[in-house]
């Protein structure tokens, strides 16, 4: 058994070094140009690799998947990151309680509006159920995100294209978004919303903007992850009894 796992482990090392280098290495560079960038928007790291992985992955015949196993080492400490979210929730909890119950209706209403506008968007196009699968879950973070689209056969490469699309897309239009549709809502409504529609990106562009204001944008983003997963387990029970 274990002379197998060592042998799986040789095989697959070459591979996660290689990986590892070059995220690293993509990662140097996109600091390089999110300092030259003159849209504030785009002053992301963040926007320039998601841009480059789905480029350099589909040319090199590389899967999401076989990818995201090779950078693990990378992504495990993301997962304690997220969990870290917490202490500024804690921090902020006075704030956060006192507008529990706009902020769980925002979050409700924001999940429903984003799952039903993938859906209905797909079905419009003629795509079909694993295309829309892949798509519902895309306001979430990709934690989250990949095994709601796997419970509903949906694609890991497509739900973390729509996922990182979101988030991009969001932090991008954010700053029109205020100036046009609330331009008199505050630091803290709007990084409430970037955590709650485009989950990392929206918290990385929170920071940029209002550091201050970065447990709302968490609080967001964590209410997305709950909110999607309590409508993903209710559609359960109701197919169930159907």
């Amino acid at each position: 058994m274990s002379s197998a796992l060592s042998s799986a482990l040789a095989a697959e090392l070459p591979a996660i070094l290689l990986w590892l280098a070059v995220t690293l290495a993509i990662w140097r560079i996109c600091l390089w140009l999110a300092q030259r960038v003159r849209v504030s928007s785009l002053r992301n790291p963040l926007v320039f690799g998601i841009i480059i992985l789905c480029v350099l992955l589909p040319s090199a015949g590389v899967r999401a998947e076989d990818y995201l196993r090779a950078v693990r080492p990378l992504t495990f400490p993301v997962s304690l990151a997220t969990v870290a979210l917490a202490l500024p929730l804690w921090q902020q909890r006075a704030l956060i309680r006192a507008n529990a119950g706009p902020m769980l209706l925002s979050a409700l209403a924001s999940t429903v509006a984003g799952i039903g506008s993938a859906v209905a968007i797909g079905w419009a196009l003629g795509l079909e159920p694993p295309h829309l699968a892949s798509m519902a879950p895309r306001m979430t973070t990709l934690a989250v995100a990949l095994p709601l689209s796997a419970s509903t056969g949906g694609w890991a490469s497509l739900t973390m294209l729509c996922v990182m699309a979101n988030g991009i897309g969001g932090a991008f239009i954010s700053s029109a978004v205020w100036k046009y549709l609330a331009p008199q809502s505050g630091p803290e409504e709007r990084a409430f919303a970037l955590g709650l529609t485009s989950h990392a990106m929206g918290i990385a562009r929170t920071l940029a903007l209002n550091p201050e204001c970065i447990s709302l944008a968490s609080c967001g983003m964590l209410l997305s992850a709950l909110v999607t997963v309590v409508l993903y387990g209710l559609a359960d029970v109701v197919f169930a009894m159907f």
